[in-house]
């Protein structure tokens, strides 16, 4: 594997300083032109000279450069390639095992299961940043997360010290805003269509706001706003209706195969009020249930295993209409404003507060539930909703409940290699 660790007096041959002076000429840095310590040079043989990267010897009459560039213009470049990352696995990664351990282990719900957090590799964020796989390594030891780990070596006062290995694990902004399930930019344009005007960093300080007071959220004029901007939407009755005679809509719980009673109805509905923990769309004791459009995809959307069983309820609306706020509204390829999967998990989420909130306000202003595109099953389309604001037996009926027993099928993809594998150069 053809590596530059460093850039300290650093001597490599015409083929591999190319590599460098195009790349950092990419982010306005003309080595040999700006720093007097990066020059080019043809070998006069009077001693022998190796290419730190390729290892080759470089031959008389060669031309070659001899490179020392400071790591504050490494630390800079870094940066910039670094733009896209949202977490690292010390921070982003440690909130979804949290979250993965306190679902699995909730007392209310002991059979579903989350699966393992997975972000990406350092090595595979660099190739798709179009860094050169030569400099994944003095990028991998430059590059910092937000939360301040990577770059510099741990200290007994920072818990987040460390520099990244190129096996370590990143997140990206858009897969947080993904998991996590809010759209800052998305959320912003929407409200403009009724003459609110909410940035996206008032949003973002909004945030901040909520975690430190969210019980006042209509005391910060972000708040305001976005009450105002979902009111006037309901107004101008722009959610969907779901009316009575729609087709079914269905949930799906899982539990073991060796316990031989069906889930009764009662089972099938949201843990009634003060039950359900913290999750993405309710604050803790709050029930939402969540239901689909398509029997099909309860399997992808709950993730059973060989050992299971699953119970499907079939629902029935039989109010005469249900007011909901469709998130194609503000973003038509919108996919995790609410997600499920977060359903009565124990911990209390920063990540949550936003959207706990906005639906929270759907819930005062009169709508009855989210309505969004579900995302699991390549060749399904069907749509989720998280209902609130609902009687059940009322507004909304179990017809019955089937039990299924889950088949898979497996099927062996092999992974492409990236041009770079740590276990090529440590083996």
């Amino acid at each position: 594997m053809r590596t530059i660790t460093e850039l300290q007096e650093t001597i490599l041959c015409h083929n591999c300083g190319e590599i460098v002076i195009v790349f950092f000429e990419k982010y306005g840095y003309k080595l040999v032109e700006m720093l007097p310590e990066c020059v080019k040079k043809e070998h006069d043989g009077i001693e022998g000279l190796c290419c730190a990267c390729c290892d080759e010897e470089i031959q008389v009459m060669d031309n070659y450069y001899i490179f020392t560039v400071g790591d504050e213009i490494i630390d800079e470049i870094a940066d910039r390639v670094g733009e896209d990352m949202g977490g690292c696995e010390h921070c982003e990664g440690e909130k979804r095992w949290n979250l993965v351990n306190a679902y699995n282990n909730d007392p209310y719900d002991k059979s579903s299961r989350m699966d393992s957090p997975e972000g990406m590799s350092i090595s595979a964020y660099l190739y798709d940043q179009d860094v050169p796989e030569e400099l994944f390594q003095i990028l991998c030891t430059h590059i910092q997360c937000k939360c301040s780990y990577g770059r510099e070596s741990g200290h007994s006062d920072d818990f987040y010290g460390g520099i990244f290995d190129l096996n370590d694990e990143i997140y990206t902004k858009r897969d947080i805003e993904d998991y996590w399930g809010f759209k800052y930019e998305a959320f912003s344009e929407f409200s403009q269509q009724y003459e609110e005007t909410i940035e996206v960093e008032a949003l973002h300080q909004f945030k901040t706001h909520l975690s430190h007071y969210p019980m006042l959220a209509l005391e910060h004029k972000t708040g305001r706003a976005i009450y105002r901007t979902l009111k006037k939407h309901f107004d101008a009755k722009g959610y969907t209706v779901l009316t009575n005679g729609l087709a079914k809509l269905y949930r799906g719980r899982t539990r073991r195969m060796d316990t031989s009673v069906p889930l009764e109805k009662h089972q099938m509905w949201a843990p009634p009020v003060g039950l359900p923990q913290h999750g993405r769309y309710n604050c803790v004791g709050i029930p939402v249930l969540y239901v689909t459009d398509c029997l099909e995809s309860i399997p992808y959307e709950i993730h059973p295993t060989h050992e299971d069983i699953i119970d499907i309820g079939e629902f029935r609306i039989t109010k005469d209409e249900l007011f909901i706020f469709d998130l194609g509204s503000f973003e038509p390829t919108f996919q995790g404003f609410f997600n499920e999967m977060n359903e009565e998990t124990k911990l209390v989420k920063e990540a949550y507060l936003l959207p706990n909130f906005i639906g929270t306000c759907c819930s005062y202003i009169g709508y009855h539930g989210i309505k969004y595109e579900g995302v699991h099953g390549e060749k399904l389309s069907y749509t989720n909703y998280a209902l609130f604001n609902i009687e059940s037996e009322e507004d909304i009926k179990i017809n019955n409940i089937i039990s299924y027993k889950p088949q898979f099928t497996i099927e062996m993809k092999e992974i492409s290699k990236l041009p770079y594998s740590t276990l090529d150069s440590e083996f």
